[in-house]
């Protein structure tokens, strides 16, 4: 079981918006741990006495240790998939998750910036989320699926070859708007049969995908603060 990464990529942003928190950081034990280490930063930086400063490097410090809890959570959803989707044959989920070298498939993720000014390198409410999918050299015969999903359980796109999506050849393209806070997360699936529709979160429908056959590609995460 891993551990809840939600304060740092979502709880913070809230904090600093000054925004109130949603149920679960009330309930959850490894986001109240974390609120807690949070506050007892922000009181220690606070009690500095005039003329101090904090020690040299610690916001480096800070983003070191977010980022190595995201890059554990990272590790943890792929290798879940193995038992939970294809533990009859890790042969069968390397051959799934690995494209065949004739068939190149890729998933490019583009931001475009909204109206509002940008404050750094950071997404933004109102920016728009473009996904373009090559499907490779047997796109034309397969089912193909966009999808994005919010903080992983919040469905917000999904572009079949059902849905008035733009499909061009082997390419599938698709756009959203980046309308609130929080972590976006792309998926491209393929397969030569349908594909199963989501029911639950981004770990079980890519599991489900995983299980009936398909092949799963991930686009990079974006995150609008």
């Amino acid at each position: 079981m891993t551990s809840c990464g939600r304060f740092e990529a979502e709880g913070l942003l809230l904090l600093e918006q000054g925004l109130p928190l949603d149920e679960h950081f009330a309930t959850c034990a490894d986001c109240l741990a974390a609120r807690a280490s949070y506050e007892r930063l922000r009181r220690e930086v606070g009690s500095l006495g005039e003329g101090e400063e904090p020690p040299a490097g610690w916001q480096a410090r800070v983003r070191e240790r977010i980022e190595e809890r995201r890059e554990s959570r990272r590790r943890w959803w792929t290798w879940w998939l193995v038992p939970a989707a294809v533990a009859a044959s890790l042969a069968l989920f390397l051959l799934v998750r690995t494209p065949s070298p004739q068939v190149a498939v890729s998933l490019l993720v583009e931001v475009q910036a909204g109206s509002v000014v940008h404050r750094g390198g950071d997404a933004q409410p109102g920016d728009v989320l473009h996904l373009t999918a090559s499907l490779g050299e047997s796109g034309e015969a397969r089912h193909a699926e966009l999808r994005v999903y919010r903080n992983d359980r919040e469905l917000v796109l999904r572009c079949s070859d059902a849905s008035p999506c733009a499909r061009r050849g082997s390419e599938l393209r698709a756009s959203i708007p980046l309308d609130g806070i929080g972590r976006y997360q792309s998926l491209l699936l393929l397969s030569a049969g349908v594909l199963p529709p989501p029911a639950a979160n981004l770990d079980g429908d890519a599991a489900a995908a995983l299980a009936a056959g398909a092949e799963v590609e991930l686009g990079p995460e974006v995150v609008v603060r």
